[in-house]
Order: structure tokens, then sequence, then C-alpha cells
């Protein structure tokens, strides 16, 4: 198997006054990647000065919410048109947003979303999907335990108010990730880890609609159709994905690896999609040696599924669907930036316009670093 080519690392530097953190890549309209970094409670970004080319040669700064309300944390969504759109929780623990007024160029002034109620405000952990007919809805985890939703009254537009989806009858696990991910047919499906360490998820009923009742996908250690094995893996923050075909995957780090379960088939009714029936499939680490302390995941130019995470060796690591068992390339590594991973911050990935990666990290030195895909 050939070892993909990926270029050297290189800095994107980061704004004269501040270190930024939490970088966030997303694709303009016309293709451009740009990434969006906090600094100091504000909002900072940096774009492609063209499709799959190089970059504006310095950070520009969107500002915070008020000058008492910084930003703690961020996800970015896109409109129907395509003009891109940051969701932050504020330091009220309540949620804002700014958007482009023009697709591809130019920011409206912060708007609040806000929280649930007086009594019950917003965590770190939310996330942005996209309905079919092209409203985005906002899924965010409540201080009282509850997943809570907010979504467009109509595409391009603006918003409801927030309405409870539940939890599982075993709780929300905090400490982890919110990922949502969307059908063949449109359909919306959240998934979360359940308190009783397995994940969890609900879906959309039908497109653009209403939800269904939360139900288990279980954990590795569950005998399922006793086909395989159990696996002595714990999960936690759990993503899922698209492939190719349109059937959604989920992988969640355990054990320093990852686990994995997917959609198998759809039968009559979308509440009768089949996962896999052995249940969670495991993946080694990249060696004994190195475990995996975080996963991102995204389409590559061969439409082909790749993984990528931080090893607790300090260097970035990545695999990919082949198609030959067991399905997956070996583990290789991308190395790391010459200001080392800071991996308190989270990972990103971006997908250019010719569908090459492009992977984002913050270094050590409080700038963000990034590599990519060379055909």
């Amino acid at each position: 198997m050939a070892i993909k080519q990926w270029s050297a690392w290189a800095s994107l530097g980061k704004p004269e006054r501040t270190s930024i953190g939490n970088p966030f890549a997303h694709r303009n309209q016309d293709g451009r990647l740009e990434v969006f970094a906090l600094g100091e409670g504000a909002l900072f970004n940096i774009w492609q000065r063209f499709p799959n080319a190089g970059w504006n040669e310095g950070w520009a700064e969107k500002g915070r919410p008020s000058s008492s309300i910084g930003i703690k944390s961020l996800v970015v969504g896109s409109n129907q048109d395509r003009r891109q759109e940051v969701f932050a929780l504020g330091e009220d623990n309540a949620l804002w947003q700014i958007w482009q007024v023009a697709t591809n160029n130019g920011w409206s002034h912060w708007q609040r979303l806000g929280s649930p109620s007086a009594s019950t405000v917003l965590t770190g952990k939310f996330t942005v999907g996209l309905n079919q007919d092209g409203r985005q809805e906002l899924f965010a985890l409540g201080t009282d335990g509850n997943l809570w939703q907010i979504w467009q009254t109509a595409p391009n537009n603006g918003w409801n108010h927030w309405e409870s989806l539940g939890r599982p009858p075993t709780g929300i696990r905090s400490a982890d990730r919110i990922t949502v991910g969307r059908n063949q047919d449109g359909r919306q499906e959240l998934f979360v880890m359940g308190g009783d360490e397995a994940v969890w998820h609900i879906w959309q009923v039908a497109p653009n609609v209403g939800w269904s009742h939360w139900e288990s996908l279980g954990k590795p250690t569950d005998l399922f159709d006793e086909s395989e094995p159990p696996k002595d893996r714990d999960l936690s923050e759990p993503l899922v994905q698209s492939n190719a075909d349109g059937h959604l995957e989920v992988f969640a780090p355990g054990n320093g690896a990852f686990c994995n379960r997917w959609q198998e088939e759809w039968r009559e009714g979308p509440d009768r999609v089949v996962w896999r029936t052995q249940g969670w499939n495991e993946k080694a680490k990249p060696r004994p040696d190195v475990a995996l302390t975080w996963l991102e995941a995204a389409l590559n130019f061969e439409n082909r599924l790749e993984i990528l995470g931080f090893g607790d060796d300090g260097d970035l690591w990545h695999s990919w669907q082949i198609d030959l068992p067991p399905f997956w390339s070996k583990w290789e590594s991308l190395g790391r930036p010459p200001a080392r991973i800071r991996e308190a911050d989270r990972l990103t990935v971006g997908t250019n316009q010719d569908r090459r990666l492009e992977v984002f990290v913050r270094g050590e030195d409080g700038a963000v670093w990034h590599t990519w895909e060379i055909r």
C-alpha cells in the first residue's frame, strides 16, 4: 500500500496581540477554506485568497458579543445560500451568532440567541446541523441535563424559540461531545454518550420535522448477535460522518484506538434503519505504545472516509478506508509542527474545493498550524 502524500507543516501565525485556540475550519460558497479561532474571548478568522490556494497574510478580528461578554467555544454552519454563520457560547452561558451578510464576504454584528430559560443555561457542548430544506438547527446540552434545540423558521432567516429533546433514560454524559449527521433522505440524526457508557441516538422521523424517542446503540462490551466476542473498550467523544453512499458511521475513541458502528441497510420506514448487527467494530492503536486521544473524520479526495487523530506521542496520525479487509489502512504518522501540538485544543479538518483534506491544529506557540493532502 502506497503512503499517502501530505505537505510539510506550515504556520498560519496568530494575531499580533494574542494567542489563539480552538480552531474551526469551514468552506465558503466559492470553495475557499476559512478558519475561525478564539483569542482572549474574541473571534478571529483567516481565509484562502483563492480556492485550493494560499492564505491571507494576517488574521482579522470579529470581536466579541459585548465589551463584558467574551466567547468560550464556537461552531460554524452554513445557510442554504452558503453564507457562513458562527455560533458561540458566551461567558453569560447563552448562545450568540454572527453571519456573513453576503456570500463569501462581510459580517453582521453579534446577535443573541439566548438560552432555554433563566434557570437552564447552556453548557459548552453544542453543535449545528442542517435540515433537508436548508434551515440550520442548533443542538445544545443544558444545565438541566436535557438536550435542547433551536432552528431557523425559514432558510436563511430568523430563529424559533428553544425546545427540549429530553435525554436518554440513563442521562447524557456531559463531558463528551454532541455530534449530528444527516441521513441519505435528509433526516438529521444526533448522537451522545449516555450515563451508562453506551452511545445513544435520536433522529427525525421525517425530513424537516419531529423526532423519535431515544434509543441505544450499545457499547463494545455488549454481546449483540453473538457472532463476535465482546470488545473490552470504553467509548468517549463520539463522532458521526456520512460515507460516500450516504450511510452514517459513528466513531468513538476507545482504550487508545477507536470503535465504529455503521448503518448496514434501510428497511421500509424512517425508524427501521439497521445498524451493524454484530455491534461495535474495533481498530487497533497506531502502535502498541501510542494511544489516540481525539478523532475527526472526513471524506478525502478519493471519496473515502479518513480518520485523523491526536496521538499521545505528540504526532498526528491518520488512517483511511481501503477495499480489502480489514477495510482500513494501517495508521501512518503525519508528524507534528515544529512548535508541537497543543492537544488541549481541538483538531479540525477542512475540505478544499478539489476535495483535498487540510488539517488545522493549535501549536504550543499560540499559532494555528496546518498540513494538507498532496495528490
